[in-house]
C-alpha cells in the first residue's frame, strides 16, 4: 500500500502551546518520521505555524487529532505527498503561472 509522505499544513494554536510539546506529539504519531514547525505569525492570543511532516503512511487523522486535542485548528493543507518516494516541484514552475 502507498501511502501519505509528506503533508504541509497551515495551522494556528493557542499561544499558550508550546512548540516543542506539540513536535514530540506529533511525532508519535502512526507513519511519521520526522516534523518540522516554523512560527510564521505571533499574536497574543494566538501563534501562525507551518507544519511538514514526512513518513511513511503517515496517519494523518492522527497529526489532526493532536492539533485538535491542543486547541490548535488547521487553516490548510498546503501540500501533501502520496507515492513510493517523495517529488519534489521546481520552483520555477510555481513562478511560471
Amino acid at each position: 500500500m502507498v501511502g501519505l509522505r509528506r503533508v504541509v499544513l497551515d495551522v494556528d494554536v493557542p499561544s499558550s502551546i508550546s512548540t516543542v510539546e506539540l513536535a514530540d506529539k506529533l511525532g508519535r504519531v502512526s507513519g511519521v518520521k520526522a516534523v518540522n514547525i516554523t512560527v510564521t505569525d505571533t499574536d497574543v492570543e494566538v501563534l501562525g505555524l507551518v507544519i511538514v511532516i514526512e513518513g511513511d503512511n503517515i496517519d494523518y487523522n492522527g497529526v489532526k487529532g493532536v492539533i485538535e486535542d491542543l486547541g490548535g485548528a488547521i487553516r490548510s493543507v498546503d501540500q501533501v505527498i502520496v507515492g513510493e518516494y517523495i517529488l519534489e516541484i521546481n520552483p520555477q514552475l510555481l513562478k511560471e503561472k
